[in-house]
């Protein structure tokens, strides 16, 4: 009996330690899981646009001694659609000072303003662990502004224009992209590839712009958030007029003589402009008729303030001496534009008195080119005639004049004369 007695004691007794063993394990694995943190947060792209797509990757670490096992992970949010909310269903234990890393693909359908999704990691049991994220939406798009560009345009003539382009955004925007268009709108550069811009940061481009008939430039920035495209632009209307800061040629001191077959016509051009008169070409129209020697002057270019003197030869057709012929200034600007300005002078002898007869309009050659058959010799010709050459051979003559004096000693011997004249007078 009592031999009984002490069998049943040791067995509860062994039931007891059993018990005590298993409570204890219980214990130690429900606090492991608070060894499970959030170690960092990748968002990409870091501002979301309305209606980009992104991804949210977080990263959980075990920083305890002890494996702890994981039933599911899941990212919630009410305003932010997940697309793959049942992807980490199922998930293997983290061990002891092991990471790992949950990524998620969430849709920005929201209006712009931060939100919070919420990142659970339930553990096998009764367990659990949240973290919220803040996730902005911001729809703010890229900054177009016109630092410089003409008052007005010529219609068919090339102009720059120059362009800064920012980014007010507060992350990176990448494959910057900008380019222009527009009906009629003709550009030397059909895009230029800016490449990323960090927040605040900003770039200056210059476009060589050609407008025909256009109302409109448009600007178009392509941008990228993360892996979505983007699109900003601006469009500036075309004002078309005349330059106020261009070239002006205008024609003044003319005078008009007769001698033998031909007549002359002389006088200046001035760049009364604020930009390079450049190309300057200066022939006579019907009724007169160019011949030689000087059927057409070539200036070349004259700066802002500048003049330059000419001489035309012409004869007039028979039967059409009207008093008047005109006198045809061809000229080009910075940008290779071609440009003509008319003036009717009197065809007869003495003073002529000049006029404006028509507004600079653009011209590619043919029937607005310069004419006659003298081409480039012809008036260059001409502007030989008003070296002074006579006076350039004096000079070269007495020059050579007084190294050969110099050489011979004359000077110097001339040189002591005079000291010992002066000498002898001080006796």
């Amino acid at each position: 009996m009592n031999s009984q007695r002490i069998f049943s004691g040791i067995l509860i007794f062994l039931i007891a330690v059993s018990f005590c063993g298993i409570v204890s394990a219980d214990d130690s694995g429900s606090s492991a899981y608070t060894y499970v943190a959030v170690t960092d947060v990748d968002i990409s792209p870091e501002v979301f646009v309305k209606g980009d797509t992104g991804i949210i990757t977080v990263t959980v670490k075990n920083t305890g001694t002890e494996s702890v096992s994981i039933n599911r992970a899941e990212l919630y949010s009410s305003d932010i659609s997940v697309v793959n909310d049942d992807a980490y269903d199922t998930v293997t234990p983290i061990g002891a000072g092991n990471e790992m890393k949950f990524s998620f693909t969430v849709d920005a359908d929201a209006p712009d303003g931060i939100y919070y999704p919420r990142f659970y990691l339930d553990y096998t049991g009764s367990n659990s662990f949240s973290y919220n994220i803040p996730v902005k939406i911001e729809s703010t798009g890229l900054s177009i502004s016109v630092i410089d560009s003409p008052d007005s345009w010529q219609n068919g003539n090339e102009d720059q224009i120059i362009l800064l382009i920012g980014n007010p955004r507060e992350n990176a925007v990448k494959g910057v992209e900008l380019s222009p268009s527009g009906e009629g709108v003709t550009s030397g550069q059909t895009s230029y590839f800016i490449g990323n811009l960090d927040p605040d940061e900003s770039r200056e481009i210059k476009f060589d712009i050609t407008p025909a008939d256009a109302e409109y430039i448009k600007f178009d920035a392509l941008w990228r958030n993360g892996i979505n495209k983007h699109i900003s632009s601006v469009s500036i209307p075309v004002f078309y007029g005349d330059d106020k800061t261009g070239a002006e040629p205008i024609l003044n001191n003319v005078k008009t003589t007769t001698s033998g077959s031909y007549s002359t016509v002389s006088g200046d051009i001035t760049n009364a402009g604020l930009e390079d008169a450049m190309s300057i070409v200066v022939t006579v129209g019907s009724p007169a008729v160019p011949v030689d020697p000087y059927k057409m002057y070539v200036i070349g270019s004259l700066e802002p303030d500048d003049f330059s003197s000419f001489d035309l030869t012409y004869t007039l057709q028979s039967g059409k001496n009207t008093g008047e012929m005109p006198v045809i200034i061809t000229y080009k600007d910075l940008n290779g534009n071609g440009y003509e300005k008319e003036y009717s002078v009197s065809s007869g002898s003495g003073s002529a008195v000049s006029s404006d007869s028509s507004s600079p309009d653009s011209f590619e050659g043919g029937s607005n080119a310069p004419r006659g058959g003298g081409g480039m010799m012809g008036g260059m010709g001409g502007g030989f005639s008003k070296i002074p050459i006579l006076e350039i051979v004096v000079i070269i003559i007495a020059g050579l004049g007084l190294v050969v004096v110099w050489k011979k000693g004359y000077i110097k011997k001339g040189s002591e004369a005079v000291k010992a004249k002066l000498g002898k007078g001080k006796k």
